[in-house]
């Protein structure tokens, strides 16, 4: 991953974002939980300040700021010290993985993605929540990222691009929602699919592959 050092020292302006966007932050949760599985161990790839995950009730994470691990932990995730790349754990650990605008932040979202699938179980769940670059308001975001503190140097993604990268790491597409059609804070619907909602969210199961011993 990178930018860690962004994260780092703007905890404080990460949680003002969603703070003043209540209602964005509430259709996202909302986006995720639709697909996200209600039991088993899970696992936020890039947990930040944990928000997301005490919210979505996921207990462990794994992030590189320590800033956003000490806001995370207290929020009581038990937070790992790694990036998305090079994940420190041993395989088929965790029962489901969630990865929440992250992607456009990471060195290899290939690597990112194996390393997701090496530590699910058989037929683990990954849920990942993105900004969908081919959208509208995905268009608005990359004219407009250089003003932004977070997405100054962020490589957005398309659904497809997204499903792609899946499907290559070994997972298959079960489902798809989308969510925020229009920028300002008020109650947003959550549809399915993805190509129109800036904020995509699609859930891909762990494939055996042949051969594989699992």
């Amino acid at each position: 991953m990178k930018q860690e050092s962004i994260f780092e020292s703007h905890v404080d302006e990460y949680e003002q974002w969603f703070q003043e966007h209540s209602s964005l932050f509430a259709a996202e949760i909302a986006a995720i939980r639709e697909v996200l599985p209600t039991s088993g161990v899970g696992l936020e790839i890039g947990v930040g300040s944990g928000l997301f995950a005490s919210a979505l009730g996921i207990k462990y994470g794994v992030e590189p700021s320590a800033a956003m691990r000490k806001k995370a932990e207290s929020r009581g995730v038990h937070v790992f010290d790694g990036v998305a790349e090079r994940l420190p754990f041993k395989a088929a650990m965790f029962d489901f993985a969630v990865m929440i605008t992250v992607d456009c932040f990471l060195t290899d979202v290939g690597q990112s993605f194996q390393e997701a699938f090496r530590i699910l179980v058989p037929q683990g769940c990954f849920v990942i929540a993105f900004i969908d670059s081919a959208t509208r308001l995905g268009k608005e975001y990359e004219q407009k990222k250089q003003s932004s503190l977070f997405y100054r140097q962020a490589h957005f993604h398309s659904a497809g691009e997204i499903k792609e990268q899946l499907m290559q790491a070994g997972f298959r597409v079960d489902a798809e929602r989308q969510t925020i059609f229009a920028f300002g804070n008020h109650t947003q619907e959550i549809r399915r699919g993805t190509g129109e909602g800036v904020f995509g969210v699609i859930k891909a199961r762990k494939m055996v592959r042949a051969g594989s011993a699992e």
